[in-house]
């Protein structure tokens, strides 16, 4: 039996991962630096730092758009330290939500375009269609609908949900979203990422999502990792780490307004869940501690 039909302990496994840019020049430039990460399988985990800090480096490493310097990495149970890695398998297994990813449509129609890597990877026609049905639903679009229009008549919502309904026709166990809302307006932002969340909860998909806008990642991840100078310097829950608020604005990062506005209710005393991100969550549990205190 291989690693890949074991049963494995984490999604993703990196020990004492290193990578340098331009490696033994006097331009080098080390991206990476003993990283050490377990993700365990059906996690939801944002990835944050300034520009240069390394996340990015990190989760191109996740299939091998860079190959392994030094260190070990595992993506469930595949070694990507062996000599020559079954990169078409880990390629199924990883997919990978570029920002815009609107721009890389090209085909005449929705379905062509959402079939493009099942038909890649050997898939026949009437499967393929019928995997790419799923994944236009999946993403909250009518197939009978959409799937004969161009992509480039669609609105830009549309055409996001049509590229991630292509990554996720492939039935990947783990999804890699870089900035997935960038250039979406409020409610583009709200309807991907509410969509992103429930594949992640329903289907048990594991979600790794690289983003600079600090209130999505409150709101939506379930661990933030993040990086600094290579180096990954918090591992923590958003609550937790937005109570560093000195600390985190130091690092260049925002403070979300929604735990800016718990810190202050903590600091008059009341102590809220962690898992209180939204305005309604916090009114609620407000409420409750008003009561309890006039009981």
């Amino acid at each position: 039996m291989s690693t890949t039909d074991q049963k494995v302990a984490s999604a993703i496994s990196a020990q004492g991962l290193n990578f340098t840019y331009n490696a033994k020049s006097p331009f080098a430039k080390h991206a990476l630096v003993d990283v050490n990460l377990n993700i365990e399988q059906g996690e939801f985990v944002a990835i944050v730092g300034h520009t240069g800090s390394g996340k990015t480096t990190f989760v191109q490493h996740l299939n091998a758009l860079i190959r392994l310097q030094s260190g070990q990495l595992r993506i469930l149970g595949r070694d990507l330290a062996v000599k020559k890695p079954d990169l078409k398998a880990l390629r199924q297994e990883v997919g990978m939500v570029f920002q815009y990813p609107e721009y890389q449509l090209f085909a005449d129609t929705v379905l062509e375009d959402v079939c493009f890597g099942l038909k890649n990877f050997g898939v026949g026609k009437e499967q393929r269609e019928e995997m790419a049905r799923e994944a236009i639903e999946l993403v909250g679009l009518n197939f009978a609908k959409i799937k004969d229009k161009s992509p480039f008549d669609l609105s830009g919502g549309e055409k996001r949900r049509v590229a991630l309904a292509g990554v996720l026709a492939m039935k990947p166990k783990i999804l890699v979203m870089d900035e997935p809302t960038a250039g979406l307006d409020p409610r583009g932002k709200r309807e991907i990422l509410s969509l992103v969340s429930d594949i992640n909860k329903t289907q048990g998909v594991t979600v790794i999502m690289v983003s600079h806008d600090m209130n999505e990642v409150y709101e939506n991840a379930n661990r933030v990792v993040v990086f600094r100078d290579g180096q990954i310097v918090h591992d923590t829950t958003p609550r937790e780490l937005f109570r560093l608020e000195e600390e985190i604005v130091a690092m260049n990062l925002e403070v979300p307004a929604m735990a800016q506005f718990t810190n202050e209710l903590e600091r008059q005393g009341y102590t809220l869940p962690d898992n209180c991100k939204t305005v309604e969550e916090v009114y609620e549990a407000v409420l409750k501690l008003k009561e309890a205190r006039h009981a």
